[in-house]
C-alpha cells in the first residue's frame, strides 16, 4: 500500500473538519441557543471570510459563494501545513543527532579520541 503525502491528507482533512462542524451545527436544536458545541469553532472557521470583507470593503468578492470560499481556504491551508510536514527533515530514532550538525555522530566507544588514564595509574607529580 502506498503512503499518502501529508499535503494531500491536509488538503482533504481540513475541509472535512469544517464540513463536520457545519453538519454539527445543522443538527443542533434551536433550544440550545449559543450553547451548541459547533458554535465555539465558528469564529476561527469564518475568520478568513471576515478578513476578506474587511480588506475588500463594499466589493462583492465572493459573489454569494461563502461556503465554497471557506472550504477552499481551509483546503489550501491544510495543504500548506501538510507540505511543511512533508518537507521537514525526519529524524531517525536510533541515531543520536547533534544540535550543531545534521550528520550523525559516532558513540564515544567508536571514536579515536585519546583515553585518559585513571587517577590511580597516573604518575605522581611533586
Amino acid at each position: 500500500m502506498r503512503h499518502v503525502l501529508s499535503c494531500v491528507q491536509g488538503a482533504l482533512f481540513a475541509p472535512a473538519v469544517v464540513g463536520l462542524f457545519f453538519l454539527l451545527k445543522t443538527f443542533c436544536p434551536a433550544s440550545a441557543g449559543n450553547m451548541c458545541f459547533a458554535d465555539q469553532f465558528s469564529t476561527p472557521i469564518f475568520l478568513p471570510l471576515i478578513a476578506v470583507y474587511k480588506i475588500f470593503d463594499g466589493v462583492d468578492i465572493t459573489r454569494g459563494q461563502e461556503f465554497l470560499f471557506i472550504l477552499l481556504y481551509w483546503a489550501v491551508l491544510g495543504f500548506l501545513i501538510g507540505l511543511i510536514l512533508d518537507l521537514w527533515p525526519k529524524r531517525d530514532p536510533y541515531t543520536v543527532q547533534s544540535q550543531y550538525s545534521p550528520s550523525p555522530h559516532l558513540p564515544p566507544s567508536q571514536t579515536s579520541a585519546p583515553v585518559s588514564q585513571p587517577p590511580s595509574q597516573a604518575s605522581p607529580t611533586l
